[in-house]
């Protein structure tokens, strides 16, 4: 009878973690919400005093603050943090600017998307003929086939990751070229290789103007296509959402879309002024 039930609460606890609400964790604390992030992506999040901060750190604080539980937020590789959110054995939350694909979509739940940015390329000032056009927007830009030839440098897992492999692909604007991708795990080390073996770095707008804040060396301008055939010149953009692990509660994503809601354009836009300073 004792073997008996313990297969039967081993069933249960199986059964539980395959079709149960919460992520299938035996160490999880009930009342505390593991997100990932990586923080090297101001404003969104980055540190600041040996703490964790930004716009995504807020958002989930507040969503904590709703759910009467303590967000917890650690620092891991950006390309990592979608199959560590599917996983939901260490994390239940990614929260890092996260994009939503369609590869991702299989793997976790996304909350609302709560922002859109557009990709922007960083290069050296003294080759700004090299790169820079005038788009149809009537802006400063660059297009993906002015970097034919050159070796980007992307942060690994990004958005502009995606794109690249997509634009060095058989199809794609740089298919040919001898253009070549170079992947890190950090921005800043990104940063740092447009001295040595990089010609541009390509992440999204705000990362871009705040990591050459101060930096005369350097330029960046927004990432566009060249429209074909009297088509409109269109630029690379992509949206941020909230990821989720796909058995966690529902009430967790939908108090982020709640917050989301709350928040509105305004408030997220207040929430980038804050920590990018700003603010009054």
């Amino acid at each position: 009878m004792k073997k008996f039930l313990t297969l039967l609460v081993a069933i249960v606890m199986s059964v539980t973690c395959l079709f149960g609400l919460t992520a299938c964790n035996p160490d999880a604390d009930d009342d505390t919400i593991i997100v990932y992030t990586e923080a090297g992506f101001a404003p969104f999040e980055y540190v600041k005093d040996g703490e964790i901060v930004g716009v995504d750190v807020d958002i989930m604080n507040m969503v904590g603050e709703k759910l009467g539980k303590t967000i917890k937020f650690e620092s891991v590789a950006f390309n990592t943090i979608v199959d560590q959110v599917e996983s939901g054995k260490l994390c239940d939350v990614g929260a890092a600017g996260l994009s939503i694909t369609e590869s991702r979509k299989k793997q976790v739940a996304f909350s609302n998307e709560y922002y859109t940015a557009n990709l922007y390329v960083i290069y050296k000032a003294s080759q700004s003929a090299t790169y820079e056009s005038e788009t149809t927007d009537d802006v400063t830009g660059v297009y993906w086939s002015s970097l034919r030839g050159k070796t980007i440098a992307v942060q690994n897992g990004t958005t502009a990751d995606l794109f690249l492999g997509d634009e060095l692909g058989e199809n794609g604007s740089l298919a040919g070229s001898g253009a070549t991708k170079t992947g890190h795990t950090q921005l800043s080390y990104a940063l740092e290789d447009l001295n040595s073996d990089s010609d541009v770095l390509i992440i999204d707008e705000l990362p871009a103007k705040m990591l050459i804040e101060g930096k005369s060396e350097y330029k960046c301008a927004p990432l566009y296509w060249q429209g074909e055939d009297g088509d409109d010149d269109e630029p690379s953009k992509d949206v941020y959402a909230i990821a989720v692990c796909p058995t966690q509660s529902a009430r967790l994503l939908y108090t982020i879309n709640e917050v989301i809601a709350e928040l509105g354009e305004e408030g997220i836009q207040a929430l980038v002024n804050k920590h990018l300073g700003l603010t009054d």
